[in-house]
C-alpha cells in the first residue's frame, strides 16, 4: 500500500468532503514546549558540569 496514493484522495465523511487537519495554536504551543524543555534541561546540565 502506497501512502502517497492514499494522501491524494480527498477525505470524505458521510459522503461530504472533510477539510484538511490544521494545527491549532494550542497544539503548536504544546509541540514547542515538548521540544524546548528537554533541550533546555540538557543545556543547563551540560553548563553546570563544565563549570
Amino acid at each position: 500500500m502506497m501512502v502517497n496514493g492514499d494522501m491524494k484522495n480527498a477525505n470524505k465523511i458521510l459522503k461530504q468532503h472533510a477539510p484538511a487537519p490544521r494545527m491549532t495554536k494550542a497544539a503548536a504551543l504544546l509541540a514547542a514546549l515538548a521540544l524546548s524543555l528537554p533541550v533546555g534541561l540538557v543545556l543547563v546540565l551540560v553548563d553546570m558540569l563544565l563549570l
